[in-house]
This record gives C-alpha cells, structure tokens and sequence, in this order.
C-alpha cells in the first residue's frame, strides 16, 4: 500500500479510537494540586415523594381491577357517544339535559372504577367529589 492510498481510520472507527486516545490520555493526567479546599459533600434536596393513600394503591384482586378496566372501558364508551352527539347542535338544543346525564353517568362509573381498584375501597369513597354518590354509598344501612 503507498502512502498517498492510506485514508486514515475507516468512518465507523474514527469516533471510537478518539474516545479512546482521549481516555487513555487523561487517565495519565494528574489532579492538579489545589491549594483550595473541597467542600464538604451537600445533601441532595430531593426528598422521597409521600407514601400513597392506600386508597389509590390497586388491589392484588386481579376479577376486580379486570371489572374496574370494564367500567372504565363503558365510560370512555360513553363519553365517545356524548361527545358524538353533542357535536351536533340540533340534538344538543333539544337533548341539552339529557346529555348532561350522560356526563353524569360518566363520571359516577369512574368513581365506581376506582373503589372496586381500590386496596381501601372505604378510603377510597372518602377521595370522591360527588357528594350524592359519596352520601349513597355511605348510608347506614337500616335492617
């Protein structure tokens, strides 16, 4: 091979043998010697994130996260249908409460979604914003 054929290192080696040259090199640097002194280690400001209500934590029930998934999956049904009808403005002027019912129903299978996932089912209508279902749910029973 003559000298003027030789093109160097081939493109997918040249980024490699760079690092490694670069590598190699400063692993024989020294540190500099400083006549400053390092500080101290500072603890990190990060802290862990509060344990979760037990109320949001699944439970290992696989049939009732499985129901919680089909009451989820009828609601985004649902919620797709009322979207689809409000849309239209003649249906939405004369059907206006009755949309509002479907939202209503909406939100009711979601909150129920989340009690049957729940480990703490009672901690878990606590966290509901509905106070007529929250109330519903939590009536004394009279026997």
């Amino acid at each position: 091979m003559k000298p003027r054929d030789y093109l160097g290192v081939p493109p997918h080696l040249r980024q490699a043998h760079c690092d490694a040259v670069q590598a190699a090199f400063r692993a024989e640097q020294k540190q500099p010697s400083s006549i400053r002194k390092e500080p101290a280690a500072r603890p990190s400001i990060r802290r862990d994130p509060p344990p979760r209500p037990p109320a949001l934590i699944p439970t290992d029930d696989l049939l009732k996260l499985r129901l919680a998934e089909e009451l989820e999956y009828a609601r985004r049904r649902l919620d797709l249908m009322g979207d689809a009808l409000a849309a239209d403005t003649g249906v939405l002027m004369r059907h206006g409460v009755s949309l509002q019912s479907v939202d209503i129903v909406g939100q009711i299978m979601g909150h129920i979604a989340n009690v049957i996932r729940s480990s703490d089912p009672d901690g878990a209508v606590d966290m509901i914003g509905m106070a007529e279902l929250k109330g519903r749910l939590q009536r004394q029973s009279i026997g």
